[in-house]
């Protein structure tokens, strides 16, 4: 994009969201800036990056709304970030909720794990990092506090009563002051006040110990023994019971961003958000996420950030609506250092357990059933309309297997063809079905895709096919274009393809280096190398073979009808 759009479109002063589409109109990044001029005059400078670079060589047209707040403009790039998905934003949201625990409202609460929080008189929990999380604190809390989980209660035991994880408050209606008793002190646990309890229940012991109700004394010591257990496996974080997150950013050979989850005082979990790629400097990146993630999630007290960003008053603002309760802030104490550290060091071990092989990447992103262990690319090339290849390359377990390489001499298509020259070529390489791929790679766009599906199909062959484009690098699939994929399996196609021009290429140019050299002695049928070498000796040029005879020729041939064949194309020969 020429400066001459940033001149033309004379943009204001005031805060504002902006839109940069490409040639077609398609939204490619969204923004959000304090000042429109002076946040879009950044795009034009000559020395940007070169991701930032490579978006506005992309860019044909930047729209804009401006608003009268920052904290309008941040809701506003939110909204359209949700709703246009721009290619060149960064996305975290997950599609599934949180889970939470919830102690619900009837006369005998049950406990259970639940996605949604509702006014519904209920208690809730959380949240915890992953419904795995909530299920083993939801299966702690049965064994400590005996309360049921049956949605209806029945005037018979269930399983649950005789494997002591419920007191059966179904077959004894009598029983609700020991049960909600024992409700209260579920409560006090989640709440993060154990010691409390624990000393609650103590006195609780000793009463019963005095009055000589020992078995009762024994069930209190054992409750005591499991909450002072549980308490030692779950990590206090702080001092006060709080709700608050810490944000851990990782930023080496790949980003992610890792959130510690601390609810009552207490570690309930962490969540992690790998990014493949990201556009801008590390401030924007968590700018976005701040926006994207708090704003459905739930919102604790306090945020503890990495570093600090420019707009963190704003944002803080944005996502508290106007409210004082919330407190997005860098580290400052040594102890929040601390857990900035834990946090970060959380996300680069999880981008080492989760880094893929380029295979289980393909695998992933392409929805493959298996992974495409043989892999097939495939390129048409030519010189003129006269010379034309097609080459096949083939990779087996991510590495060139070269003995697997195959060159076709097209012959059946006239001119420059690409379309065609590529149908009979996959028409010869598939007509025997030997050893047949696991993915077949396109040199090409939609148009070639199917044009290869369409082989595939007249010979009855379902094989995962991809096209991948040159220059912008667009791989078709199907029914889908540039799917989320690693960079490290892009790549791994992108060298495919390349390969696959590459020995196309070198064919080629070996076919044009044989063509120049060319005798039309060659023409002939029947003449082989060794006579054709033999002519050549005795009489040196064409233009000698020309002048002499039959017998002459056939003194070296010594096959007359051959000789006479010979004799007589040179005379075709001007």
């Amino acid at each position: 994009m020429s400066n001459d759009l940033y001149l033309k479109k004379n943009f204001p002063e005031e805060p504002g969201v902006y839109v940069m589409k490409d040639s077609n109109g398609n939204i490619l990044y969204v923004g959000k800036a304090k000042s429109l001029k002076k946040r879009l005059a950044s795009y034009f400078q000559k020395n940007i990056p070169d991701r930032v670079s490579f978006l506005m060589s992309r860019v044909e047209d930047i729209e804009y709304v401006a608003t009268d707040t920052e904290t309008e403009a941040l809701l506003l790039e939110y909204n359209f970030i949700k709703k246009y998905k721009p290619r060149y934003n960064i996305h975290f949201r997950d599609d599934k909720k949180y889970p939470y625990i919830k102690i619900t409202n009837e006369d005998f609460p049950r406990i259970i794990v639940s996605r949604k929080i509702e006014e519904d008189g209920a208690y809730y929990f959380g949240p915890y990092s992953d419904v795995g999380s909530a299920r083993r604190m939801l299966a702690l809390a049965r064994n400590i506090f005996k309360l049921r989980s049956c949605k209806k209660m029945n005037k018979i035991p269930c399983l649950n009563f005789y494997i002591k994880r419920c007191t059966a408050p179904c077959t004894n209606p009598n029983s609700k002051e020991d049960y909600n008793n024992r409700v209260n002190e579920l409560l006090m646990f989640f709440e993060n006040r154990g010691e409390e309890l624990i000393s609650k229940l103590t006195s609780e012991m000793s009463a019963y110990s005095n009055d000589q109700e020992y078995e009762k004394a024994l069930g209190i010591r054992d409750k005591i023994d499991a909450i002072r257990k549980s308490m030692e496996q779950q990590k206090i974080f702080l001092d006060t019971p709080i709700n608050k997150d810490i944000i851990g950013f990782y930023d080496k050979e790949s980003i992610c961003i890792c959130v510690v989850m601390v609810r009552g005082g207490v570690l309930t979990g962490t969540k992690n958000y790998p990014i493949d790629e990201a556009l801008f400097e590390k401030e924007d990146t968590l700018s976005s996420f701040l926006k994207q993630h708090y704003r459905e999630e739930f919102l604790p007290n306090k945020i503890i950030l990495p570093f600090d960003i420019p707009d963190r008053k704003e944002i803080q603002f944005f996502l508290s609506e106007g409210k004082s309760d919330l407190i997005l802030t860098p580290a400052i104490s040594p102890r929040e250092k601390e857990e900035v550290l834990l946090a970060t060091k959380n996300a680069e071990l999880y981008l080492s357990s989760k880094k893929k092989s380029p295979l289980e990447g393909l695998m992933m992103s392409l929805g493959l059933e298996d992974l495409p262990r043989r892999i097939e690319g495939y390129d048409i090339s030519n010189i003129g309309p006269e010379i034309k290849v097609g080459s096949q390359v083939t990779f087996i377990d991510g590495k060139p297997s070269k003995e697997n390489y195959r060159i076709y001499k097209v012959k059946t298509v006239s001119g420059q063809d690409d379309i065609s020259s590529l149908r009979e070529v996959l028409s010869r390489r598939f007509k025997h079905q030997e050893s047949l791929p696991d993915l077949i790679l396109i040199d090409g766009g939609k148009g070639h895709l199917n044009t290869a599906l369409s082989v595939l199909e007249s010979f009855g062959l379902e094989i995962p096919t991809v096209a991948l484009a040159k220059q912008e690098e667009d791989l078709y699939l199907e029914d889908d274009i540039n799917p989320d994929m690693d960079t490290d399996s892009k790549n791994l196609l992108i060298k495919i393809r390349d390969e696959a021009h590459r020995f196309a290429i070198k064919n080629l140019r070996n076919m044009k280096r044989k063509a120049s050299v060319r005798s039309p002695l060659d023409d002939i049928i029947g003449l082989g190398p060794k006579r054709k070498a033999k002519l050549i000796e005795r009489f040196g040029t064409i233009e000698n073979l020309k002048k002499a005879k039959i017998e002459e020729i056939d003194e070296v041939i010594k096959n007359h009808s051959l000789s006479e064949g010979i004799y007589n194309f040179l005379r075709t020969l001007k």
